[in-house]
């Protein structure tokens, strides 16, 4: 499994790095570390650099500054990119380990790194989970999970921690989607007590009967669409927990009924799980992105513990 780990030195970056303790991942592994010096955001502000230069000896000098702190931030992230992967070598003595220093936005590229790696999984720490946070940075974690064509691993520390194995929330809706995120889960290597519980959610569809009185054929394909999707959930439930169970898992089923990430969040919370297994589906476009949003997005901007986002490997073109 190829992993590749954005790391900035922040808590939430460190939080990630231990995170993966309890992620499953196989021991044959191979992780990258990427520190992405981003130049722009971290430049000197223009005030800084005109009291630089008045205060030189000479202007020439300071005509330097942007170079030497593109310099200085190049060299601060390759300590942090050598740190975190000597702590990787430590905690995963199996895994074959490097790291690397790019300059750039940080969001777009941990994503276009893991495309040209073809990277399985990109795990990057969550910076702010506040209301103001979300809106006013725009989380280098979003973007990464809504945008990257791999699965991508929200990771956050969770408080608390119950002590043996791991706690797993998995969303159940009957799609692809989410069978691609329990086979995920099927595929990892737990320890021993490592629970899972599958959540599904019933949204509640429009009453059949309030549309039959001006559509009626409409009120029919919506029974039949609804039962079908019913079956289908129920079937991939009873599923997921012979097979889970018969490689050792703990596994129980929740239903309720509501909005689905709101549902997954709160069930989260009240059981103290580790980590939130999601399949998403891919948009064509960054306005059905944007248009429909999506219950994999919601709750990585709102949950309180690790979040994946599943996708299936034939995305990674």
């Amino acid at each position: 499994m190829k992993i590749l780990i954005g790391y900035d030195g922040s808590e939430s970056s460190d939080a990630a790095i231990d995170d993966l303790q309890r992620a499953g991942l196989p021991r044959d592994s191979e992780a990258k570390v990427i520190a992405v010096g981003d130049l722009l955001m971290s430049n000197p502000s223009p005030a800084e650099m005109v009291n630089a230069a008045l205060a030189s000896p000479r202007v020439a000098a300071s005509l330097q500054q942007p170079q030497s702190h593109a310099a200085r931030v190049i060299t601060q992230k390759g300590e942090f990119a050598k740190a975190a992967a000597d702590k990787l070598r430590l905690q995963f003595p199996e895994w074959k380990v490097s790291f690397e220093v790019v300059t750039g936005t940080p969001a777009w590229v941990l994503i276009e790194a893991a495309k040209s790696w073809k990277a399985d999984l990109t795990v990057i720490g969550s910076q702010d989970r506040s209301t103001l946070g979300r809106l006013f940075l725009g989380s280098v974690s979003k973007s990464v999970a809504t945008d990257a064509t791999c699965s991508v691993r929200v990771a956050r520390r969770t408080a608390n921690r119950k002590p043996g194995g791991p706690r797993i929330i998995i969303g159940v809706d009957g799609s692809p989607a989410a069978e691609q995120a329990i086979y995920s889960v099927g595929q990892r290597v737990w320890d021993e007590g490592t629970e899972v519980k599958l959540v599904a959610v019933d949204e509640g569809p429009l009453p059949p009967a309030r549309v039959s009185t001006f559509l009626p054929q409409a009120a029919e394909m919506l029974r039949g669409y609804v039962q079908q999707k019913e079956s289908r959930v129920q079937s991939m439930l009873d599923w997921a927990t012979e097979e889970l169970g018969n490689i050792g898992l703990q596994t129980s089923v929740f239903t309720g009924k509501g909005e689905p990430s709101r549902i997954l969040i709160e069930e989260a919370h009240k059981w103290n799980a580790d980590s939130i297994f999601v399949g998403t589906r891919d948009f064509d476009s960054a306005f059905e992105r944007f248009r429909l949003g999506s219950v994999s997005t919601a709750v990585v901007s709102k949950a309180h513990c690790s979040v994946e986002i599943v996708r299936p490997p034939h995305t990674q073109a």
